[in-house]
């Protein structure tokens, strides 16, 4: 009688012990000591791996603190037990992993289940910007990336390396010789209209996008454009050649972290300008993402971002403007498949046909080598050899060489028009019905059929201009 006493008496004081336990735990939680509570509370995970709570309060911890250990499973199962919390902290390991619809879901069911009107106000925010974003990843542009450059932020503008018929693209300061002044600049290649950025005239805290025009001679007054609000900082602007197609950053309505790219179009009949799109991934992330610049005339396009670097640095990206806003097959690829593409994981995945690579590298290669003032204006830009580029006709020593350049240039032409109308076609394929589908297989296999083949004659050129000019040089 004594020994059962004895037990249950031991009994008795463990599980007030443990109690005490968890509630020194949960106090130490919701006063938000994450970091002092995570070893502890994972030594009594050890002990009780099979304890919802233990497993929940780790998992939190881990979150809180930018531990990314994998704590699916763990928060999983806290769910599965009625931890109301533990689907919010799985809906932040969800995104925090890029995995945007599992964050959303997350969320979501974390705000059918919580009682907390201040939580819900935060999540039901943090649910609609996983969605956008798993949508944007969903319709992610295909894009060649031709380079990139890590540069620093304060200088970043140094790696574009754009055409006279771009226009001029600078900070503000230096354009208006005002060392304080913050902000960015864009002026027209005729240089007859300007788009900067400044403080708002109704809002002195937030930068506004300002656009002025030359009369005669003399500068009008800047006025801030309109047509919309975005109801954040507007910066970063870039107007195409066109007079119409303006880009610019910004960090207000519609951005899914930091400043996003985004695109409007003037109503030249009105003087607004219409509601901005977001351009979507893989330009925008939940970094800052920024300064878009098209130069039509080399088919190359700059934007900036610091996704995914240090502070006081950002990356400089090169890329083949997509004219038909070809979009990658998420049928064939899923989610997992295109994110890749949307986080800019890897340049060299983007580099699809090699026609179309080379001519840009050509571009870029040809912008750089005009940008470092050598010799006379450049045509193009061809390596002979580790030795020898040429830039223009003229610099042929062999006529058979040159003659087949010229050649050269045509089809590489054509072919880089035959790969966008392929894509275009692809594209369209992918969205029409079945009978629809049916009468354009066969238009998409020829085409295909000729874009592979002509990739290998293109190639095949290119070589025997090498040789023939290499002949003629080291003969």
């Amino acid at each position: 009688m004594k020994r059962l006493f004895f037990v249950i008496t031991l009994c008795v004081l463990s599980l007030s012990a443990m109690a005490q336990n968890r509630n020194t735990i949960k106090k130490m939680f919701d006063e938000g000591r994450f970091e002092e509570l995570k070893p502890i509370v994972e030594k009594q995970l050890k002990k009780n791996p099979k304890n919802s709570e233990f497993g929940y309060w780790y998992a939190g911890c881990c979150i809180e603190t930018g531990d990314t250990a994998d704590v699916e499973e763990l928060l999983k199962f806290a769910a599965s037990r009625g931890i109301v919390n533990a689907d919010r902290y799985l809906g932040d390991f969800y995104y925090g992993r890029q995995q945007y619809p599992l964050a959303a879901e997350s969320y979501e069911t974390f705000l059918e289940n919580t009682k907390d009107d201040s939580l819900r106000v935060v999540f039901s925010r943090k649910a609609q910007q996983a969605n956008n974003i798993g949508r944007m990843v969903m319709n992610t542009s295909r894009v060649c990336v031709v380079d990139s450059f890590v540069v620093d932020k304060a200088n970043f503008l140094s790696a574009y390396k754009l055409g006279d018929d771009v226009g001029l693209v600078t900070t503000n300061a230096r354009y208006f010789d005002d060392p304080i002044l913050p902000g960015y600049i864009c002026e027209t290649e005729r240089s007859m209209d300007i788009y900067f950025s400044d403080y708002g005239q109704y809002d002195e805290s937030q930068m506004k996008i300002y656009h002025n025009s030359k009369i005669t001679e003399e500068w009008g007054t800047p006025r801030p454009i309109e047509g919309f609000n975005t109801y954040g900082n507007d910066d970063y602007p870039f107007m195409c050649p066109d007079g119409v197609t303006l880009y610019f950053a910004s960090d207000g309505e519609g951005s899914i972290g930091g400043y996003d790219i985004f695109m409007t179009r003037l109503d030249v009949e009105t003087g607004r300008f219409l509601r901005p799109d977001n351009v979507g991934m893989p330009f925008n992330s939940t970094a800052n993402d920024y300064m878009l610049v098209i130069d039509e005339v080399s088919n190359l396009g700059w934007f900036a971002t610091d996704r995914n670097q240090p502070d006081g640095l950002v990356c400089v990206y090169v890329f083949v403007p997509n004219r038909g806003k070809s979009r990658y097959d998420t049928d064939k690829l899923g989610y997992d498949g295109v994110l890749p593409y949307a986080l800019l994981s890897s340049v060299v995945a983007t580099q699809g046909d090699e026609a179309v690579l080379r001519t840009a590298r050509q571009q870029l290669a040809m912008l750089l080598y005009a940008d470092s003032g050598s010799g006379p204006k450049a045509e193009f830009l061809f390596v002979i050899d580790d030795i020898h580029d040429y830039t223009n006709l003229a610099d042929f020593k062999s006529a058979e060489a040159r003659k087949l350049f010229v050649e050269w240039q045509k089809r590489t032409a054509q072919h880089v028009a035959d790969v966008r109308s392929l894509e275009q076609q692809r594209d369209a394929y992918a969205s029409a019905n079945a009978a629809t589908r049916q009468r354009m297989s066969a238009a998409i296999l020829e085409l295909e059929a000729k874009v592979e083949a002509d990739a290998v004659v293109v190639e095949q050129m290119e070589n025997e201009i090498r040789r023939l000019e290499q002949e003629k040089i080291y003969k």
